[in-house]
C-alpha cells in the first residue's frame, strides 16, 4: 500500500508575529497618510471658504470669493449711512461709510486663505472647521474715488477754515526800499497720517454697525503738521538786486542804443539783524541805494543827431565832369557817424580817386600849373566839409590851403587834400556821436553844395568863423610863344589863370548860449601864391616883352582891390540871425529839433574875390607832380 506524504506545520515564532503585524500598520498608515494628503490637495483646490468662517460678524463660510464678496458688500450698503465725526481745532464735520468700499484684495482673500496658510496643515483645518470651529477676520476697506476726494475736501475745508497755511518769506523792491517780509509757520492738516486714522475709525465703525454693534462713534482729531518757513537766502537776494550803475551806449557799428542799468545796493547784515527781530508775518524796510546813469536809453535816444551843430554851402563850378567828382565824393561822406574821440578823414572816407570808382577827368594843380587829371573837383568837398566844421567846436586835426585862392569859400576857409599825402581831418571831441550829411543840388541854375553837421549840443556853445585878408601881391604879366596864335595878334591864356597872391588870418570865435565870448581859437594863416598873367603870342613875331617890339600887346585891365584894413575884426556880441535860403533838407538828414544853435551865414561871406575861380583842387606834393593817384 503506497505512503501518502503529508506537509508538516510549523508553528511560527513569536519574532515574526510582529513583523507582520508592523507591515500591516505601515500599510495602513501609509493609505491614511495618502488620504490626508489627497485631502489637503483637494482643500487648497478648492475655491470655497472653509466653513465656520465670517468677516465682521457676516458668514461667509462655504462660499466661493465672488460670493463672499457680493455678501460683504451688501451688508455694507446696509450700513453706509453710518457718519464718522472729523474734528480739527474749532472745525467739525463728518464723512460716511458710503465713501467706502470693501477690499476684495484684501478682505476676500483673507477669508479664503484662512485655513490654509499651511499645506499639510489645511486639510486639519477643513476637518476642524466641519466639526464646528469658527474663524472671525477683520474687514479691508477701501476709499472710493468719489470717497477720496471728499475727504480731501473736508481737509481743505478744515485747513481754510483755521487758516494755518505755511507762508515763506517775501521781498520786493518799492522805490528806493527793499521791502522784505518774514514767513508764517505753517499749521496743517498732517494728511499723511490723517487719512489711515480715518479709515481705521471708519472700518472700526463699520464693522460694528454691520455686527449690529450700537456703539456711539467716536469722532477723530486731524492731526496737525507745522511747517517752518523757509529763510530767505540773503546772498542769492543780493546777487538779484545788486547792480552797478551803466549809462546807455551806442553800438559803434549798429548804432543801436543798449539798455541802461540802474544802480542798487543795500547792507546785508543790516538787512538780517532786521530780518531776524521781525516777528513772523511782519514786514521790514531795508533801504536801497538808488544810482541813476549818466545817461538812460530814452535820453540817449533823444540827444543823438539832435542839434544842428554847423554847416556849410559852396556853389559848384567849372565843367560837367568836375562837379560829378564833387557829388560823387559828396555822397562817400554822407551819413558819416563819428563816436565820441574818432577822427574823420576825407582821404580816409573818399579813398583814393580812380576812374574805376566814377572820378572823371577835370583840371587839378600839377608843379603850378592848371592840367587835366583823375579827381579833379575833390577838393570842394573837403572845403565845404571844412566850411562846416569851422561853424562848430569840433577839433580841427589837419588842414591845408591850396596853393592858390579859390572862390567856392572864404579865403583861409578851404582844406585840400591829396591821397597818401595831405589830408583833411577833424575830431569828434564831444561826448555823443556826430553826424556828416551831405547833399548836392541844383538852385537857380546854379549847382550847390551844403554840408551839415548834426550831433547833441549839450551847453548851447556855437562857432563863428571870420577872417583878415593882407599883403595882397597883384599878377604880373609874362609871355610865352604859342604858335596857334596868329602872326600880329596875343591872347591871354585862358587855361592859366592869374591868381592874386594874399594872405589870410582865421579865426574861430567860440560863444556860449547866452552870446558870450568863450574863446578865440587862431585857425592859422593860408599863404596863397600870386599866378601871372600869361600872354600869348606868335614866335615868328618875336617876344612882345623885349624892347625891340614896337608894339605892345594889349593886357587885360586887372582891377587892384583895396588894402582891408588889418586890424582884427570887431567880434560880434551875437552871431547873425539870418540864414540865406537853404534847400529843403535830405531825407537822410535828421531832425535837429529845439536844439539847433542860432544859426550863422553859411554862404561864403565877406570880400569877393573878382579873380577866376581855379576849377582845379588838387596840389601836387613836389614828390607827385607827374600823376595823380
Amino acid at each position: 500500500m503506497e505512503k501518502v506524504h503529508t506537509p508538516k506545520r510549523v508553528a511560527a515564532q513569536p519574532g515574526q508575529r510582529g513583523k507582520i503585524a508592523l507591515i500591516a500598520a505601515g500599510c495602513a498608515a501609509a493609505v491614511l497618510l495618502a488620504a490626508y494628503l489627497g485631502l489637503c490637495a483637494w482643500v487648497g483646490g478648492s475655491p470655497n471658504i472653509l466653513k465656520g468662517v465670517s468677516v465682521a460678524g457676516v458668514p461667509v463660510g462655504g462660499l466661493t470669493r465672488e460670493q463672499a464678496l457680493e455678501t460683504l458688500e451688501d451688508n455694507l450698503g446696509q450700513v453706509s449711512s453710518v457718519a464718522l465725526p472729523l474734528e480739527y481745532g474749532p472745525w467739525e464735520g463728518e464723512i460716511t461709510a458710503a465713501a467706502v468700499r470693501v477690499d476684495d484684495q484684501a478682505t476676500v482673500a483673507q477669508a479664503w486663505q484662512t485655513g490654509r496658510e499651511n499645506f499639510l496643515l489645511q486639510g486639519a483645518s477643513y476637518l476642524s472647521h466641519q466639526l464646528g470651529a469658527e474663524d472671525e477676520i477683520g474687514l479691508t476697506l477701501a476709499w472710493t474715488d468719489s470717497g477720496k476726494t471728499e475727504l480731501e475736501a473736508k481737509m481743505d475745508e478744515a485747513d481754510l477754515q483755521v487758516g494755518g497755511a505755511l507762508t515763506n518769506a517775501t521781498y520786493a523792491v518799492e522805490g528806493d526800499k527793499l521791502m522784505l517780509t518774514k514767513g508764517v509757520t505753517g499749521v496743517t492738516i498732517d494728511r499723511e497720517a490723517a487719512e489711515p486714522m480715518v479709515m481705521t475709525a471708519m472700518t472700526e465703525a463699520v464693522s460694528e454697525a454691520m455686527q449690529g454693534v450700537s456703539n456711539p462713534v467716536e469722532p477723530v482729531v486731524l492731526p496737525a503738521h507745522e511747517t517752518t518757513p523757509q529763510e530767505p537766502d540773503f546772498d542769492a537776494m543780493y546777487q538779484e538786486l545788486h547792480a552797478e550803475a551803466k549809462s546807455a551806449e551806442i553800438d559803434p557799428e549798429t548804432l543801436e542804443v543798449s539798455d541802461h542799468v540802474v544802480g542798487v545796493d543795500f547792507d546785508v547784515n543790516q538787512a538780517k539783524t532786521l530780518f531776524d527781530a521781525a516777528a513772523e508775518g511782519e514786514t521790514v524796510e531795508i533801504p536801497l541805494t538808488i544810482t541813476q546813469p549818466e545817461e538812460t536809453r530814452e535820453g540817449l535816444e533823444g540827444k543823438l543827431f539832435r542839434d544842428l551843430l554847423g554847416e556849410g554851402t559852396s556853389r559848384v563850378g567849372g565843367s560837367a565832369n568836375r562837379k560829378s567828382n564833387v557829388k560823387l565824393s559828396a555822397q562817400a561822406c554822407n551819413g558819416v557817424v563819428l563816436m565820441p574821440g574818432e577822427v574823420f578823414s576825407y582821404n580816409n572816407t573818399t579813398g583814393s580817386r580812380t576812374a574805376d570808382k566814377g572820378y572823371l577827368g577835370a583840371p587839378v594843380y600839377s608843379g603850378g600849373a592848371s592840367v587835366e587829371g583823375i579827381g579833379g573837383g575833390i577838393c570842394q568837398t573837403s572845403s565845404t566839409i571844412y566850411y562846416a566844421v569851422l561853424h562848430t567846436p569840433l577839433e580841427i586835426v589837419e588842414r591845408h590851403a591850396h596853393m592858390y585862392a579859390v572862390g567856392y569859400v572864404p579865403d583861409g576857409m578851404d582844406a585840400t587834400v591829396w591821397y597818401g599825402s595831405s589830408d583833411f581831418r577833424f575830431k569828434n571831441n564831444t561826448n555823443y556821436p556826430v553826424k556828416v550829411v551831405t547833399e548836392s543840388y541844383d538852385k537857380n541854375g546854379s549847382r550847390y553844395l551844403t554840408v551839415k553837421i548834426y550831433g547833441t549840443n549839450e551847453d548851447g556853445r556855437y562857432a563863428v568863423p571870420e577872417r583878415v585878408q593882407y599883403d595882397y601881391i597883384q599878377p604880373t604879366t609874362q609871355y610865352k610863344a604859342d604858335s596857334s596864335v596868329p602872326r600880329g595878334t596875343t591872347r591871354v591864356d585862358s587855361v592859366q589863370n592869374a591868381y592874386v597872391g594874399l594872405k589870410a588870418q582865421t579865426y574861430r570865435y567860440i560863444y556860449a548860449e547866452d552870446g558870450t565870448l568863450l574863446e578865440k581859437q587862431d585857425m592859422g594863416v593860408s599863404s596863397y601864391k600870386m599866378r601871372p598873367t600869361t600872354i600869348l603870342y606868335n614866335p615868328a613875331d618875336g617876344d612882345p616883352s623885349q624892347p625891340a617890339s614896337t608894339t605892345e600887346p594889349e593886357v587885360p585891365e586887372t582891377t587892384t582891390p583895396e588894402t582891408p584894413s588889418t586890424t582884427e575884426p570887431t567880434v560880434p556880441e551875437t552871431p547873425d540871425t539870418t540864414t540865406p535860403s537853404q534847400p529843403e533838407t535830405p531825407d537822410t538828414t535828421p531832425d535837429p529839433g529845439t536844439g539847433e544853435q542860432p544859426s550863422t551865414p553859411t554862404e561864403p561871406q565877406g570880400q569877393e574875390n573878382t579873380q577866376p575861380a581855379p576849377e582845379e583842387e588838387t596840389e601836387m606834393p613836389p614828390w607827385l607832380q607827374v600823376d595823380k593817384d
